[in-house]
């Protein structure tokens, strides 16, 4: 007797990865929807309910109380500096982070050379085992490719760096022929790949730069489809004709601005953020393209000579701040100074020392007291027994004005951090908690408990909006095409635990984490793999 064919075997199309039933944030702002992720290779192949039904995968992940978000994007980092060294991103990968853009502040490591202008740069990363093997900003992009990375990585022309190739660390104004060369290396750089140009300005030698001298670096950057980074001049009492300053190059070249880390330092500039964000809401409202970036901390960390001395004694070197502490003549004029209007010594407190590792953590008027001291003796013999270089962290900064800086659409979420890690060569630095704790932070204080942010806006903050800012166009939104840059985390739970005394802690709450389609992190454990790209900008793009 006949029988019915068997049904036929339908063969369903492979994937490597499936999470299934997450809470899916695109990244653009919008309400999450329930659904599934499939991954094939480095690109999300589909997004939509019960794909088991119609893909075979490699892998499946149940991601059923878990938020699935693109990868975050931190628009302002320094790994530059530290690439070489982490290339794993510890702390990065831990905050759920796929995407750094480095070379802020007017500090690049690519742009620096072996030349003898930069050889306290040459120490710091040889006490970290990296030789400066580059001379060109294409040559440091293609080490970093050649040695691996975590998570992708960018990086932005830093002018301070520029003006030693140029000019040293010399005082004064830049010459045309002098401006004639910064303009080729910011050519050369954003032909090799550079996201844009940045300026520190509250640095030296940068600081002695003027519009005049910025803008023609700004047009060449702007006419390769770069964007312009600046830490302004002044963050504290003069804040508020720092951030014109910024805009004016915005308004001089048309260049994309991007005003770094926005703050107000001081009680008695406390507030004035109100101000520096009408000043960029007027600039957009005539047309021109200008954001910001912010840390979640009420403290700040930079050298301990930047907070502590006058502007004069900044000049030089390294080394040459070292000697201004050891002269008997410009001490006693630099202590003399300080103490006419003296620092909080309970608001400033060690960070990395790398001589003098007992100083670390401790508060200028704790070393003082260890020292035996007056705190600002202490802290100029640190200086002088480090080599005129020590960070420090001061604790200077107003949560109110972190909140009003939060709610502006226009801030995305930047760490101001360096890729780090418990253990090697930078384990034993007291570094900021920011570097492992910023992306969390803002999740866990500002959107759960506090709630500053929605949940969709935050992430917004952390990946579409620094996407759109850097042309990034395949990554920064989950959706079918996209590169499968993809952070899972459980709200309820995510949080930063790293702090000031105990600053190398990873963040709760990021379980996996996938780069380029790779995953790096699972069930919120680390993979000893370096699926990460660097991206290079190629016209108004960022590929």
């Amino acid at each position: 007797m006949p029988t019915d064919p068997s049904p036929p075997q339908i063969s369903l199309p492979q994937v490597d990865y499936l999470l299934t039933d997450a809470t899916v944030y695109d990244g653009l702002g919008t309400a999450a929807v329930r659904a599934d992720i499939a991954v094939l290779g480095d690109t999300i192949a589909a997004i939509g309910t019960n794909l088991v039904l119609h893909y075979h995968a490699g892998m499946v992940i149940d991601a059923s109380g878990l938020a699935a978000s693109p990868g975050f994007i931190d628009i302002h980092t320094h790994s530059d500096l530290s690439v070489l060294v982490t290339p794993l991103f510890d702390s990065s990968i831990h905050q759920g982070v796929t995407t750094e853009v480095s070379g802020n502040c007017g500090m690049a490591a690519g742009a620096m050379t072996s030349s003898g202008d930069f050889a306290f740069e040459r120490r710091w990363l040889e006490r970290s085992g990296v030789t400066l093997s580059w001379d060109t900003f294409g040559g440091f992009l293609d080490r970093v490719e050649q040695e691996g990375t975590a998570i992708n990585i960018c990086s932005l022309v830093g002018h301070g760096t520029l003006r030693k190739l140029a000019k040293g660390s010399t005082e004064g104004k830049a010459d045309a022929g002098e401006i004639a060369i910064m303009q080729r290396a910011v050519a050369d750089a954003m032909a090799s790949g550079a996201v844009g140009l940045s300026t520190g300005l509250e640095y030296l030698p940068g600081g002695y730069a003027d519009l005049d001298e910025i803008a023609p670096l700004a047009q060449i950057a702007h006419e390769a489809g770069g964007f312009y980074a600046s830490h302004i001049r002044n963050e504290g009492d003069t804040l508020i004709e720092s951030v014109t300053e910024a805009i004016a190059v915005g308004r001089q070249t048309h260049i994309p601005v991007q005003v770094s880390h926005l703050k107000a330092e001081g009680h008695k500039n406390w507030g004035k953020v109100r101000a520096a964000l009408g000043l960029m809401a007027d600039a957009r409202a005539d047309g021109f393209d200008v954001l910001t970036d912010q840390y979640p901390y009420a403290a700040f960390m930079t050298g301990l000579s930047v907070i502590l001395l006058p502007k004069w004694a900044l000049a030089g070197t390294p080394d040459d701040i070292a000697r201004r502490m050891v002269s008997t003549t410009d001490r006693d004029k630099i202590r003399s100074e300080i103490l006419a209007d003296p620092l909080d010594w309970t608001k400033v407190q060690v960070g990395i020392a790398r001589v003098r590792r007992e100083a670390q953590g401790l508060t200028l008027e704790q070393l003082g007291a260890l020292d035996g001291k007056h705190p600002v003796d202490s802290a100029l013999d640190l200086l002088r027994d480090e080599r005129g270089w020590v960070s420090a962290v001061h604790f200077a900064l107003s949560d109110e004005d972190i909140e009003t800086v939060l709610r502006d659409p226009h801030t995305m979420i930047g760490s101001d951090g360096v890729a780090a890690s418990p253990t090697g060569a930078m384990g034993d630095d007291k570094t900021h908690p920011r570097s492992y704790g910023a992306f969390p932070r803002v999740l866990g204080a500002y959107v759960r408990d506090r709630s500053v942010l929605s949940l969709s806006d935050a992430i917004r903050r952390m990946t579409s909006l620094p996407a759109s800012r850097l042309g990034l166009i395949d990554r920064g939104r989950l959706a079918p095409g996209m590169k499968a840059d993809i952070t899972l985390f459980r709200p309820e739970t995510v949080a930063d635990t790293a702090t000031f005394d105990n600053p190398q802690q990873f963040a709760s709450g990021i379980e996996y984490v996938f780069v380029n389609g790779r995953l790096a992190l699972s069930g919120g454990v680390q993979r000893d793999i370096r699926p990460g790209r660097v991206l290079r900008r190629r016209g108004g793009t960022v590929i």
